[in-house]
């Protein structure tokens, strides 16, 4: 291999990297977003009493 293929290859990695965790961030923010909205606190998650 040429080092421009495996400079290729490295910016491929890092760039599959970076997306997959850019989406699992945004998945969480999806999820803590959801929680609120719906009103659950984290005491209520600790105790069972979601309502």
């Amino acid at each position: 291999m040429t080092l421009t293929v495996l400079k290729i290859s490295h910016l491929e990695q890092l760039n599959s990297k970076i997306f997959a965790w850019l989406s699992n961030i945004f998945s969480r923010l999806k999820i803590e977003h959801l929680i609120k909205q719906i009103g659950i606190t984290p005491n209520a998650l600790m105790t069972d009493n979601l309502y």
